[in-house]
């Protein structure tokens, strides 16, 4: 077996491990996500990739065995599937450019795509041998090693990280010759420095502020608010049997959870929590891509009804008897505990929720924890709801997989994504016949039906969609591109074209001063000749794949 593909194996190893434990840092260092690379740095690419489906994991093996495969990748995604239950994935070298991949079983074409930077990724040997499987998550990759159209050069901890252009690269020459990422305490901050020149682009733009933009009253910027699927959630913890916890017995009666989503003035969230900026949501954003949103007529599901939440009280037998306002049932208070987060926003959808679960009478018990003690409780399934958040890949499969009853929490020390505590037999199956289903439209079908289970169902009170803020200086820069196309935000995307693609407005040497160079808040570019200069304040994910 060769160097590169011996160099592969141990990438894709430790990708995994990373992977699996929910590392995001160990993720990006194990890979230097997503571009292809050969040992020694030096990088090639990949022209084609010939794809075979065979007809089992047996079959596959024995072709590695008798030398017809060169490389084999034995993940075990679980919960954070990509390729859940693909546990024997071949590549087999056809000529210095092409490798032919093998699956053992039917895989959409979408999720294929979504597994090529573990798949094609290969890391200079002489570099990663040296570092251990324990060391890797702390690897900072200063070393310049990159298969990307930048690399870094320099980096200061809480102020900036600097690229220039990867002398290597192969495809398109950027139109920029670094990109430097900054960062600011405040997001009032970063879009002051926007307007003072500073910058060329920002994310996370206040709502108030970005409204000003919309409404013309700043001068050479310009506004994008884009979506990508990220959603807020109001977690109920539905006590799946199979599972852990002591959620309140009253959530187990999807007559309840079903109140609690009537309950909920979504509308009102958005106007007051997101400036407009956004969407009422009912059902979870399977993709970035809209079109696998939960398809329903607004008069088909859940909308404010206090009324109708009242009626499903009652009906489950919770009810005021004692005129405290508070409903009971055999002597138990539908009295629930409250979690929120300290940070980015996660209490302010608190005191609208309770406000209305209050007018239902449902009272609350309201605790507010940083993400990481949040977290626990989540894995230990200890509490009653809690708001939280996600932004969903580009394919849905790996959304999805995070509630079915494989991904419910059983060990406080492991936890798990099913974050509602949900375990529902049909939903499962369909989960596991859209995993590998070719036909994209058999497909929509089935993910559409998991849908509608899971609203119906009521494990989660989806709140809204949020619209990612951004804002970049428009007699600096053009071409920026939105992804997902025409609805998406232009930065901080699934794509890695975002920057490659920018080029300067035609007479201004860009921005950062001097050269080509881009700065963005919270990550910086920088333009051939020209500085790109960019800032990240968007909500961050946790240690998982959370908002």
């Amino acid at each position: 077996m060769s160097d590169p593909l011996t160099a592969a194996i141990k990438a894709l190893d430790d990708y995994m491990a990373a992977l699996n434990r929910g590392d995001e840092s160990g993720v990006n260092a194990a890979c230097n996500f997503p571009h292809v690379r050969l040992a020694g740095g030096k990088v090639v690419k990949v022209d084609r990739v010939e794809w075979v489906t065979m007809a089992d994991a047996q079959t596959a093996m024995n072709a590695l065995q008798s030398g017809d495969i060169d490389f084999v990748e034995n993940p075990s995604f679980d919960t954070l599937s990509i390729l859940e239950a693909d546990k024997d994935i071949k590549v087999e070298k056809i000529d210095d450019f092409t490798v032919k991949v093998i699956f053992a079983k039917p895989t959409p074409f979408q999720l294929i795509r979504n597994a090529l930077p573990a798949l094609s990724s290969v890391v200079p040997k002489h570099i990663y041998e040296k570092i251990s499987a324990e060391e890797l998550p702390n690897y900072l990759a200063d070393d310049n090693v990159s298969g990307g159209p930048f690399q870094i050069v320099e980096r200061k901890e809480g102020e900036f990280i600097r690229l220039v252009q990867n002398p290597n690269w192969f495809g398109k020459k950027p139109a920029m010759d670094q990109l430097i990422f900054r960062t600011f305490e405040t997001a009032e901050a970063q879009y002051n420095a926007l307007k003072a020149g500073d910058l060329d682009a920002v994310d996370d733009v206040p709502g108030k502020i970005f409204a000003t933009i919309m409404a013309g009253d700043e001068p050479n910027i310009t506004g994008i608010a884009g979506n990508q699927g990220s959603f807020s959630e109001l977690a109920m913890n539905s006590s799946c049997p199979t599972g852990i916890g002591d959620g309140h017995v009253a959530l187990k009666d999807p007559n309840v959870r079903r109140a609690i989503n009537w309950s909920l003035d979504r509308q009102l969230m958005v106007d007051k929590i997101l400036n407009g900026f956004g969407k009422p949501a009912v059902g979870i954003s399977a993709a970035a891509n809209p079109a696998f949103d939960y398809q329903v007529a607004a008069d088909q599901t859940y909308s404010y009804d206090p009324a109708k939440a009242n009626a499903l009280l009652d009906e489950a037998g919770w009810i005021d008897t004692n005129g405290d306002g508070v409903r009971d049932k055999d002597g138990v208070e539908l009295k629930l505990r409250y979690f929120d987060r300290s940070v980015g926003g996660g209490s302010d959808t608190t005191p609208f929720i309770t406000g209305f679960l209050k007018d239902v009478g449902i009272a609350t018990d309201v605790k507010t924890f940083d993400e990481d003690s949040l977290a626990a409780i989540q894995s230990k399934s200890e509490f009653d709801l809690y708001t939280w958040g996600w932004s969903p890949y580009a394919d849905p499969d790996n959304m999805l997989s995070n509630f079915t009853s494989s991904a419910v929490p059983t060990d406080p020390a492991v936890g798990g994504y099913n974050d509602g505590n949900w375990c529902n037999a049909e939903y499962d199956a369909l989960y596991a016949q859209q995993h590998v289903e070719l036909d994209p439209v058999k497909r929509a079908d089935l993910i559409q039906q998991m849908h509608k289970i899971f609203v119906n169902d009521g494990p989660y009170a989806v709140l809204y969609k949020y619209d990612n803020l951004q804002a970049f200086r428009s007699d600096r820069w053009q071409n920026f591109e939105r992804q997902p196309a025409e609805v998406g935000p232009i930065m901080f995307t699934q794509t890695s074209s975002a920057y490659l693609n920018l080029e300067p407005v035609s007479g201004d040497s860009g921005g950062g001063g001097g050269t080509n160079t881009i700065v963005v808040i919270g990550i910086a570019l920088v333009a051939a000749g020209v500085v790109f200069t960019l800032v990240r304040g968007r909500r961050k994910k946790s240690a998982d794949d959370r908002a």
